[in-house]
């Protein structure tokens, strides 16, 4: 049971958090530990937001030592009350069994839950989940429409496996033509393998017409976007 804290400690609360955001939005890490103490305050006081962040802090380890039991504690308190991010994260957690041991049926869930409030990355997750039949019936056909919706809303992990589906025949008729279109948006974005993809489209004349010196320039992108990936991922 979450306790109720008064509407004086929910203004505390607020203005707690508000100055953790933009201790946070320095990007200064001299400023990350005043943020989370901060933020430590205003979730004592009812702040929604501010468990949604404290979660976030221990996942990645800003102003504090990285801890993920105690960010799923932090996204769960958030999720509960109603925060559509924390709700995501949550089924992150489940599906990938960080901070909370693995569970498929709970990760679809609480990416429902997300997905249903509009929430792009939660409609790919879950889509995906539908695709391989982890936590729920296998149903291709419902995994790629909410690959689709959310690669329509502009979430370039979804535009990559709408072409992929497209690409294979997974839950909607192949079509060449499409796909080449799905993993053109993506790599737009910076997106790897769909700058791969587009590389062998080109190459093969799959969905496009062949053109030898197009294919090298998506795969010399493809290759800098990994590199920058790799980079992303080393210094996060």
């Amino acid at each position: 049971m979450v306790n109720r804290p008064t509407a004086q400690a929910r203004a505390g609360g607020r203005a707690a958090f508000w100055q953790a955001v933009g201790l946070y939005n320095s990007g200064e890490p001299a400023n990350f530990r005043r943020g989370f103490l901060l933020l430590q305050r205003a979730a004592a006081k009812g702040s929604i937001g501010a468990h949604e962040w404290l979660g976030a802090m221990y996942d990645y380890g800003l102003g504090t030592r990285a801890n993920r039991p105690k960010a799923f504690r932090h996204y769960m308190i958030a999720a509960r009350l109603g925060d559509i991010n924390a709700a995501y994260h949550v089924g992150i957690f489940y599906e990938m069994g960080r901070g909370v041991r693995r569970s498929y049926r709970e990760a679809v869930r609480w990416l429902a839950r997300a997905a249903d409030a509009g929430d792009r990355d939660a409609m790919h997750v879950l889509g995906r989940l539908h695709r391989s039949g982890q936590g729920l019936p296998r149903d291709p056909r419902r995994g790629y429409l909410l690959h689709r919706r959310a690669a329509k809303m502009g979430c370039a992990e979804a535009q990559f496996s709408t072409g992929v589906c497209l690409s294979d025949g997974e839950g909607v008729r192949a079509n060449a033509r499409a796909a080449f279109y799905w993993y053109f948006r993506a790599a737009r974005q910076g997106h790897a393998d769909a700058a791969l993809e587009l590389g062998y489209c080109y190459r093969e004349g799959v969905g496009v017409a062949k053109n030898p010196r197009r294919a090298e320039e998506w795969y010399a992108r493809a290759r800098r976007f990994a590199a920058a990936e790799r980079a992303k991922e080393k210094g996060s």
